[in-house]
Parts: structure tokens; C-alpha cells; sequence
């Protein structure tokens, strides 16, 4: 694979990810205005690479699935391998 592929692909997980994970995080109290206001910026921004890229739906099945599971292991890790300190 070139390694330019390498990237994109790198770029459309961690995209997706990062979408997906603010989501989940906006519902925390946490979440405050400032740390809203620049995520759903973000978000939008983000949004149109990733619809750009998947071509408004019409990316490839197996690509989609691979960028899944991407995101299983990324999670995968993070529940066996990191410690969290107080």
C-alpha cells in the first residue's frame, strides 16, 4: 500500500474517532461551552473531509468495515492497557 494511502486512511480513522468520541463526551459535565463551541467547529469541519472522502455514502463496504475495526482495537487497547491514576 503507498504510504500516502497509509495516511488517509490514518486520517479517515482517527477523524471518524475523534467525531464519534466528542459525541459520546457531550453529554458529560465536562463538557464545557468553550470545549463545545470549539468541538462542534471541529466537528463540522471534520465532517466534510470525511463526507468528501466517502463520497457522500458511496464508499467501498470493506472500507468502512476496516475503519471499524480500526476503532475496536483503538478501544480495545485502551480498556486492557491503560491505567488510570487519580
Amino acid at each position: 500500500m503507498k504510504d500516502e494511502y497509509k495516511k488517509a486512511l490514518k486520517c479517515m480513522v482517527f477523524a471518524q474517532s475523534f467525531v464519534e468520541s466528542l459525541d459520546d463526551f457531550g453529554g458529560t459535565t465536562v463538557y464545557r461551552q468553550q470545549l463545545k463551541l470549539k468541538g462542534e467547529a471541529f466537528v463540522k469541519e471534520v465532517d466534510k473531509f470525511l463526507n468528501h472522502t466517502y463520497k457522500n455514502g458511496s464508499t467501498d463496504t470493506s472500507l468502512i468495515n476496516l475503519i471499524e475495526g480500526m476503532q475496536n482495537a483503538i478501544d480495545k487497547v485502551i480498556d486492557e492497557d491503560v491505567i488510570v491514576t487519580d
